[in-house]
């Protein structure tokens, strides 16, 4: 199965390091709606601050969400490796 990934559009080093390492990268932009974003359908959800308000309680709550917040692109990695591991 493919690796895929949703990043925040403004984490471009992330998104960088996420394409270097072979994920498909969907880009998530500021004021994007994420109702349409199947969770299921991605390894993560990336973001830059977890508190963002056009994130659904839903998605918040969700496993697949790693917040990016204070961290370079290969910590954010590793913490996506380790909620992967739990599941």
């Amino acid at each position: 199965m493919k690796k895929r990934v949703v990043i925040e559009s403004r984490l471009t080093d992330v998104k960088n390091f996420y394409a270097d390492k072979g994920y498909d990268v969907r880009s998530m932009h500021h004021n994007e709606t994420l109702n349409d974003i199947n969770p299921e359908e991605y390894d993560a959800i990336i973001v830059s601050n977890i508190s963002n308000k056009s994130l659904s309680q839903e998605l918040k709550s969700s496993d697949k969400i790693v917040e990016a917040f204070g961290l370079v692109p290969h910590q954010v990695y590793e913490k996506m490796q380790v909620r992967i591991k739990r599941h």
